[in-house]
């Protein structure tokens, strides 16, 4: 099985390789599976008060916050006050409010850079591919679900055979639409991720709402939900990599 696998915002390719190490070490231990690493192809720096915890650059997205007469509507600008809700889908809305609901006037995911970034997937997977599933951390798993909606979407209308056939996301972020002008809620539409999913989240994560609405757009019966207990955070300890080792061989003997 080939992965590719998607850094978060403001990482690198080389960096997530390491914050991975524990899991790749697992999944080449019996040559469970091949993963090559992605960054976005923005080259992009941290807000004001990030710079330390992301590390030392360069630093990469995959889709490049719009620019309003008021600066940056970056949504990572507007996360140190993630707004309480009943429901994961009601936060991300709250958080969302005044940004993709407004496309005209303070659009987070530009069309144009969402569109330039499935390019680049879409020229990665034809260059380095063919690839049985994808990896994604924060923007990457973001960007991975948009990815598998588009590719569903494609076969629907085109009859294109999608590339990805399982995925597995770290703390993620609910996708944009295939036409990529809002993000998908499980409460506002009947798009659905179909294929065999594990959605790794943190208990403490601050921002588990944005994994939680991910997962309620999946497939439940192909849902594998898995809670390291920690925060916004990539585990390592040895005994949870095991677990996720197994539960991505038990998705490569279904696709």
């Amino acid at each position: 099985m080939k992965l590719l696998c998607l850094c978060g915002a403001y990482g690198s390719s080389d960096k997530f390789e390491v914050q991975l190490a524990p899991l790749v070490k697992e999944l080449r231990s019996d040559d469970t599976a091949e993963l090559y690493f992605l960054h976005g192809p923005v080259e992009a720096f941290p807000p004001e008060g990030f710079e330390d915890y992301f590390g030392r650059g360069p630093h990469f997205r995959f889709i490049e916050p719009a620019k309003t007469a008021k600066g940056s509507s970056d949504i990572l600008e507007r996360i140190r006050h993630f707004p309480k809700g009943a429901t994961a889908e009601d936060q991300m809305r709250a958080l969302m409010s005044g940004g993709i609901d407004m496309p005209d006037v303070d659009h987070d995911y530009g069309i144009q850079s969402a569109q330039e970034a499935l390019d680049y997937l879409y020229h990665i997977m034809e260059e380095e591919g063919p690839f049985d599933g994808i990896i994604g951390y924060s923007e990457g798993a973001t960007v991975a679900a948009t990815l598998i909606l588009h590719e569903q979407k494609r076969w629907y209308a085109e009859g294109i055979p999608p590339m990805i056939k399982c995925a597995l996301f770290f703390a993620g972020w609910p996708p944009l639409s295939p036409e990529l002008n809002r993000i998908v809620l499980a409460d506002e539409c009947d798009l659905t991720i179909t294929i065999p999913t594990c959605h790794i989240i943190g208990s403490l994560d601050p921002y588990l709402a944005g994994s939680m609405a991910l997962y309620n757009i999946c497939d439940m019966d192909n849902a594998y939900l898995f809670d390291h207990a920690k925060g916004h955070t990539l585990p390592r300890d040895k005994e949870t990599v095991r677990e996720i080792g197994n539960i991505l061989r038990d998705m490569s003997s279904i696709i």
